[in-house]
């Protein structure tokens, strides 16, 4: 019962950082580009990175070593939409990742990168993309939690 609810935990906890790490990128995106604002950015992509990879590890945790066991999720449609959510969030995130890893040495120089309109919009629409991406896996966990759709 105790790693149940530790692995719940951090599992939730980890959503919502990410949600947080997500959501400030884009509030940071959207207020302009300054030194400080790409330096906090950066920070922003680690900790939504961290954050990810926790929710990865806990979830993994969570579907092998507690109460409903592997053969519970691999056979809920609603778990493979998680999945699949998951990895189409991570390969959207590769974008405005690869951008701000290649301005890292123009901002350690105390420069601020030059920053186009298309590129605003796309970091910006990419960055809107997976918070609603983001927003749509608890209600598919809540569905594969009550094993809606698996005559449970």
């Amino acid at each position: 019962m105790f790693w149940s609810v530790f692995w719940a935990s951090v599992h939730y906890l980890s959503m919502l950082m990410l949600f947080a790490f997500l959501y400030g990128e884009l509030l940071l995106w959207r207020t302009g580009i300054s030194e400080r604002n790409v330096r906090t950015l950066l920070w922003l992509d680690i900790g939504y990175g961290l954050s990810a990879l926790m929710v990865l590890v806990s979830g993994i945790a969570r579907a092998g070593w507690t109460e409903k066991g592997w053969d519970f999720y691999l056979s809920s449609p609603w778990f493979h939409g998680k999945v699949t959510l998951f990895i189409l969030i991570a390969l959207l995130s590769l974008y405005p990742t690869k951008v701000l890893l290649g301005w890292r040495k123009t901002v350690k120089a105390g420069h601020v990168p030059e920053i186009d309109a298309t590129l605003q919009r796309n970091l910006r629409g990419v960055l809107v993309a997976e918070l609603h991406l983001v927003v749509l896996m608890p209600i598919l966990a809540a569905l594969m939690a009550r094993g809606v759709g698996m005559g449970v």
